[in-house]
C-alpha cells in the first residue's frame, strides 16, 4: 500500500518534518536537488542542461540542481521566469549560491535549442491557477522542442491535486518526485504527462494525521474523514486482502452468490459475471435470469445454478415466494448487468432490494434504474452500535457497493461527465457520504471509497476498456462479498484483482486483442500462487 498526497498534505509533511526533527528547509532542498541531479545524469547523460526556474521552492530546487550539475562538469544554464519580488527565501538563497558558483541566468528570450536536457522547475506542486502569458509561451515552446524534459515534482501546468491541465502543461519524459507520490501524478491526464515517475527518499518524515490505512503505513493517527489521504494498492497487498481458505472448507461455506442479471438477449452479461465470480472463489453461484437465457448460461457456465426469474412478483405469488427462497439461500447478491430498464426489471429490482438484507453489488442497469427511481433503495435509518444513531445518509439501511462508470455516475448525481472526470475522487467521496453506499467509480483510475477511506487503483490497462469488463468486476466483487468481506474491503480487493487479471491478460494477448472474457480466464494466474 502506498499513500498518495495532495499539495496541502505534502506541504504539511514538509513543515512537520522541519518542526519535529529540526531539519532545515535548506537540507531538504539540497537532498531534493541531489536526487534531480542523479536522475538527470543516470537517465539522460547530458553535457549541457537548461533549467527552467520559477520563484517558489520548486525554482529553488532547480537552482540547486543546476549548481550540483556544474560541480560534475556539466554545463547548466538557468532560465528564470519568476520575479525576484515574489521569490521565496530559500529560492533566493539557491539563486545566490548558483551565481557564486559561476552559473549563468539567461534572459527571458533565450533560445531553448542547443541543450541535451531541459529540467522543468517552474511550479512544482503549488500551482492552483491557469498558466498564462510568458509561462504558457515557454511551456508550449518546450513541448515543441525535441529536447527531453525532466520535471521536478510535477510537470509544470499539471495540478498536483487532480492531475488536470491548468491551461497548458509540460509533457515530461521523466518526473522526479520526493518521498510520496502525488494524486496528480496518478490521475489522468497528469499520469501521462509525467512520463516515467521516480520517487526519492529525501528524509521527509512524520506524515500528517489521516485515516487508518495511512496511519498503519506511517505510524500516525487521528483520522480525519474529510481530509484523509488517498492510497493505492499494489500487487503485494493482495494476499492480505483475500478471504482465507482452509483445508476443510466446502462449497457451502465458501460463499453463495446470487446474480440477478440478463434480460432476454443479454445472457452474455450474466455469463461474464458468473464466470468471474466462480474464478474468484465463490463456492456456489446461482444466476437468476430471463428464462430465454437458460441454455446459453448453463452451456457457458455449467458450474452455476440457474433460476428463471418469475413472471409474477405480486405479494402472494409463487414467483415472489421463489425469489424469497433464493434471497434466503445466498450470502450476497449482485444485480444489474444486462438487467434491462423496462417495467418488469424495475419491479424485480425493487422487490429484491426491499427484501434482501445482505451485502449487494449494483451495476449497469441497476444503477440506471436507481438514477430514475431512487426510492427503490429503502431509506430507513439503522442504529449505530457506538452512538446509537445513524449518519444522515439517503440509503444507510442498505449495505451496497455500486460500480458506476462516469456516464452512470453522471445520471446518479445529475452532474456533467466532464465534471466527474475532472474530480473523480471528490465526486465519489461526496456521493458515498451522501448515500451511505460504497462507491466504485470506474475508469482508467478507478476510485473506491466508503466516504472515509479511499483507494485509487493504478493498475490495469487500456485493453480492459471493452464491453463486459464491468460485468466481470461485478462478479468478482459479488464473490468476495459472499465470502464474507465487508463492502469496502470487497470493493477494493475486487478492483485490485480485476486489474491484475487485466495486466496478466495484456502480457499474453496484448491490449488490442483483449476481451472481457479474458479477465475471468486470467484470474487463476493471479490467484494460483497466493499463500497465507
Amino acid at each position: 500500500m502506498k499513500v498518495l498526497l495532495n499539495s496541502s498534505e505534502m506541504k504539511a509533511c514538509d513543515v512537520s518534518t522541519m518542526m519535529q526533527y529540526g531539519i532545515p528547509s535548506a537540507v531538504l532542498m539540497e537532498r531534493a536537488a541531489l536526487a534531480v541531479r542523479d536522475a538527470a545524469v543516470e537517465h539522460f547523460h547530458p553535457e549541457t542542461v537548461l533549467v527552467l526556474c520559477g520563484s517558489g521552492n520548486n525554482g529553488g530546487d532547480g537552482f540547486a540542481a543546476a549548481r550540483l550539475l556544474m560541480d560534475q562538469g556539466i554545463r547548466a544554464d538557468v532560465l528564470f521566469l519568476g520575479t525576484h519580488a515574489r521569490m521565496t527565501e530559500q529560492c533566493q538563497l539557491e539563486e545566490e549560491l548558483f551565481r557564486r558558483s559561476g552559473g549563468q541566468v539567461l534572459p527571458d528570450d533565450a533560445r531553448l535549442s542547443g541543450y541535451d536536457l531541459i529540467i522543468d522547475a517552474l511550479f512544482g506542486i503549488g500551482l492552483s491557477r491557469e498558466v498564462l502569458g510568458r509561462y504558457a509561451d515557454l511551456i508550449n515552446a518546450v513541448n515543441r522542442s525535441d529536447t527531453p524534459v525532466l520535471s521536478v515534482d510535477m510537470p509544470s501546468g499539471v495540478s498536483a491535486d487532480s492531475g488536470q491541465v491548468l491551461g497548458t502543461a509540460i509533457r515530461a519524459d521523466l518526473t522526479v518526485t520526493f518521498q510520496f507520490e502525488k494524486l496528480g501524478q496518478k490521475l489522468f491526464p497528469g499520469a501521462e504527462l509525467c512520463g516515467r515517475l521516480l520517487t526519492f527518499d529525501v528524509g521527509i518524515r512524520n506524515p500528517i494525521p489521516s485515516h487508518t490505512g495511512f496511519s498503519a503505513a506511517s505510524g500516525s493517527g487521528n483520522p480525519d474523514q474529510e481530509h484523509s489521504p488517498v492510497y493505492t494498492l499494489e500487487e503485494k497487498d493482495l494476499p492480505a486482502l483475500l478471504p482465507r481458505r482452509h483445508a476443510d472448507d466446502h462449497k457451502g461455506n465458501c460463499g453463495k452468490l446470487l446474480i440477478i442479471s440478463g434480460n432476454t438477449g443479454m445472457a452474455g452479461a450474466a455469463i461474464l459475471a458468473a464466470r468471474s465470480a466462480l474464478r474468484s472463489g465463490a463456492g456456489m453461484v446461482c444466476v437468476l435470469s430471463h428464462p430465454d437465457n437458460r441454455l446459453a448460461i448453463q452451456t457457458a457456465v455449467p458450474e452455476a445454478l440457474f433460476a428463471p426469474w418469475p413472471a409474477d412478483l405480486s405479494p402472494d405469488s409463487d414467483g415472489r415466494k421463489l425469489l424469497a427462497r433464493w434471497l434466503f439461500w445466498c450470502d450476497a447478491a449482485a444485480a444489474g448487468p444486462g438487467l434491462g430498464t423496462d417495467a418488469f426489471s424495475l419491479s424485480l429490482l425493487t422487490v429484491f432490494l426491499k427484501n434482501f438484507k445482505g451485502h449487494v453489488v449494483l451495476d449497469a442497469d441497476a444503477l440506471n434504474l436507481l438514477a430514475e427511481h431512487p426510492e427503490i433503495l429503502p431509506p430507513e435509518r439503522l442504529p449505530d452500535p457506538v452512538s446509537d444513531s445513524a449518519p444522515e445518509t439517503e440509503f444507510c439501511g442498505v449495505s451496497a457497493v455500486i460500480t458506476p462508470h462516469p456516464g452512470e455516475m453522471s445520471r446518479l448525481t445529475h452532474s456533467p461527465i466532464d465534471a466527474i472526470l475532472a474530480g473523480p475522487i471528490r465526486v465519489a467521496r461526496s456521493y458515498s457520504r451522501k448515500t451511505g453506499l460504497t462507491v466504485v467509480l470506474k475508469g482508467a483510475r478507478t476510485v473506491v471509497t466508503d466516504g472515509t477511506d479511499t483507494m485509487l487503483n493504478t493498475l490495469g490497462n487500456e485493453g480492459m476498456a471493452t464491453a463486459g469488463s464491468g460485468d466481470s468486476l461485478t462478479g468478482i466483487i459479488g464473490a468476495l462479498l459472499a465470502q464474507g468481506l465487508a463492502p469496502f474491503d470487497a470493493a477494493q480487493t475486487g478492483v485490485l484483482l480485476h486489474a491484475m487479471a487485466g495486466d496478466r491478460a495484456a502480457a499474453v494477448l496484448g491490449t488490442r486483442s483483449m476481451k472481457a472474457g479474458d479477465l475471468a480466464d486470467f484470474l487463476p494466474e493471479v490467484l494460483k500462487d497466493i499463500r497465507f
